[in-house]
């Protein structure tokens, strides 16, 4: 007796669910995951949506007149998102994996070009890596965006399916990576910025010990000409001070005036708020010498206060607190009436090289985050749009002898 063959109308959703099979097992190799269902390794694993009775799976096309219950049973619980294409690029299968990772229902996808779904076929084709694996970002219908990855599979030319998209939600993974290379940016800025610093400072120092000297043997508009030449040429070397925060430690070995600092950065930052139209105010307590970097704070005023200028319209103000608290620390407080962040951008605001502005170079607040970490503090950001912004850099200070000053007052 000769062999029995399956129907030729199941033959190309056969294929389909080997294919899908195949493409599930090599992803799972590579995430760590079984097609038995394990969660992903990550910390945020991708939901599993809820088991639907197979009977649920009727309202997607029948193609080529039906298919076999172990196809249907394969893509109803393959933990990943497979969606199948025909020829003109239109979707013809989506298992319900990937309805609930997209946020969309079965029947909305059913027939829809897949550039309304995730993106053009052309596009998937060209972010697509020689591995055969590509990354795309997705923005559900409630918001959330996404970062898929994506393979694409061809299948023997039918009149049904011709291309199938499996696809993961890689968000978690994603983030670890940009987390990794802001890592290496800051290790490589601050593996050039000594010696850039080093060239720079000693130059302006020299400018500025000239400038003093003709002040005093000027009068007139000349000597109103080189005090403007001074401030501007202090406020080029106090922004050093602030990038140099990469590099320093904000605790030192000598006992240093830091109040005086706090008060002479916020003095060479008062004409570029003039300009704004901004009032910059200061209240400063009285300290005793703490063991802390004059440079290294006056850097970290800089930051904080050019944060603020720039987030404020003119009419607006900014002010300045310090003080030593009974425990200790050197507590450091940056106020502004300006827009306010979203919850969004506070809560990257202190990555390396992000900015949501047109001319920001996004470095100020993660050299704020470092210098707060080394000196085992803390830097907070409380914002709320048409709020304003509050950052306060908490270090720990000890008086001479190691002993905790008492709080002073202004």
């Amino acid at each position: 007796m000769a062999p029995l063959k399956a129907p030729a109308h199941t033959q190309p959703i056969r294929r389909l669910r080997g294919l899908c099979v195949d493409i599930w097992r090599s992803a799972s190799d590579e995430m760590g995951q079984s097609v038995g269902g394990s969660a992903i390794a990550s910390t945020h694993p991708v939901p599993v949506p809820e088991r639907k009775p197979f009977a649920a799976s009727a309202t997607r096309l029948r193609v080529d007149g039906g298919r076999d219950s172990r196809s249907t049973r394969v893509l109803d619980v393959v933990q990943a998102g497979v969606i199948a294409l025909d020829g003109a690029g239109n979707v013809v299968e989506c298992n319900p994996f990937a309805c609930s990772m997209l946020g969309v229902d079965v029947v909305d996808v059913l027939g829809m070009p897949i550039d309304r779904c995730i993106a053009p076929v052309e596009e998937l084709r060209r972010r697509t890596g020689a591995d055969g694996r590509g990354e795309i970002a997705y923005t559900r219908p409630d918001g959330r965006t996404l970062t898929l990855g994506f393979g694409l599979s061809e299948l023997e030319a039918t009149d049904a399916v011709g291309l199938v998209v499996l696809f993961q939600d890689v968000s978690a993974l994603a983030g670890l990576r940009r987390e990794r290379d802001r890592l290496l940016q800051m290790a490589a800025v601050g593996d050039v910025l000594p010696t850039i610093l080093h060239e720079l400072r000693n130059p302006l120092a020299a400018v500025m010990t000239m400038l003093e000297l003709l002040i005093e043997e000027a009068s007139g508009h000349l000597q109103h000409d080189l005090h403007t030449i001074l401030a501007e040429v202090r406020r080029l070397i106090l922004s050093l001070q602030g990038i140099g925060g990469f590099q320093g430690q904000i605790v030192s070995g000598r006992h240093q005036a830091i109040d005086e600092a706090i008060e002479e950065a916020v003095e060479i930052l008062q004409p570029t708020a003039a300009r704004r139209e901004l009032t910059l105010t200061s209240a400063v307590s009285t300290m005793p010498l703490l063991p802390i970097a004059r440079e290294a704070i006056k850097g970290v005023v800089f930051n904080l206060v050019r944060n603020a200028i720039d987030a404020c319209s003119p009419g607006q103000s900014i002010q300045v607190r310090a003080r030593l608290t009974a425990e200790g620390w050197l507590e450091l407080e940056v106020s502004d009436t300006g827009k306010g962040m979203s919850e969004e951008v506070a809560r990257h605001c202190t990555e390396l090289f992000f900015t949501d502005k047109e001319s920001g170079s996004g470095i100020g607040l993660a050299i704020c985050r470092q210098v707060a970490e080394r000196a085992h503090g803390e830097l907070s950001i409380v914002s709320a749009p048409g709020s304003g912004t509050t950052v306060t850099l908490r270090v720990p200070a000890r008086t001479r002898g190691g002993t905790t000053c008492p709080e002073s007052t202004v």
